[in-house]
């Protein structure tokens, strides 16, 4: 029988603790003949269980997301793929983009702008109502910080009105102090990401991943590589207060 990615893990972190199969029932009190059906991807433990051995293997959570994998199709938790349920549980957003002001901190003009291009068969009215929830939306959550890395010329390069709004827009928002923006300078080419990244961090610690793509948002099981991505992007911005500097000077 092929190993599930549950068993895996459990052969994986059983061996490196050093235990044997015995010692591991003896040290969890489950039957010696359950851990070896486990093992050898004959069945899957319970959630409690699986939990339980994590912990007991030290796993940092790690054969727990495996058991999930095992479990669900997805190691991601159910409330993970939400993405109103990651809005509203998050406190902090560090979100990056190749070449656009991201959706989040976009002014009224700039948002119809990006969605009659984006969308050329949206009514006014369409366009009208998403506008309006995508300016809307930073205000709503209004417990929620937000760290943005993006290009200078996403604003620099508009045409002199919505250069100006926008300018002043995201000006308004750093005033607050929840907003911080880093200007990607010109000249220098983002090598990452190259599709829109977010990186949403929860109250609970907890950090969830998604990205835009052309079928929309697609939430990352590994975010470890999305954090990867956003700092090669921080790492060539330019500070936040000479980036507010710019903004105003747009504006």
């Amino acid at each position: 029988m092929p190993l599930t990615p549950f068993s895996e893990a459990l052969n994986r972190f059983l061996a490196a603790s050093g235990m044997t199969q015995l010692q591991l029932s003896q040290k969890t009190g489950y039957a010696a003949s359950s851990i070896n059906r486990w093992i050898s991807g004959q069945t899957n433990p319970s959630r409690d269980r699986a939990e339980h051995l994590d912990k007991i293997l030290d796993a940092g959570g790690e054969l727990f997301r495996a058991w999930r994998i095992t479990a669900t199709g997805s190691g991601l938790p159910e409330w993970a793929r939400d993405m109103f349920a990651v809005e509203t549980s998050a406190v902090q957003l560090s979100l990056a983009t190749p070449s656009l002001v991201p959706g989040y901190l976009q002014s009224p003009g700039y948002a119809s702008w990006v969605f009659r291009a984006g969308r050329p068969a949206l009514t006014d009215e369409e366009v009208q109502r998403l506008v309006k929830h995508r300016t809307e939306r930073l205000h709503q959550l209004d417990k929620l910080r937000v760290t943005a890395v993006f290009p200078l010329s996403a604003v620099a390069d508009l045409p002199e009105p919505l250069r100006h709004e926008q300018a002043q827009h995201l000006s308004a928002w750093i005033q607050t102090g929840r907003v911080a923006v880093h200007l990607v300078p010109r000249g220098i080419l983002l090598p990452a990401p190259v599709a829109p990244l977010m990186l949403f961090t929860l109250g609970t610690g907890d950090t969830v991943a998604v990205s835009d793509h052309v079928q929309g948002s697609v939430t990352l099981e590994d975010h470890s590589r999305a954090a990867a991505l956003f700092n090669v992007a921080l790492a060539e911005s330019l500070p936040s207060s000479v980036s507010a500097t710019e903004l105003e000077a747009l504006a």
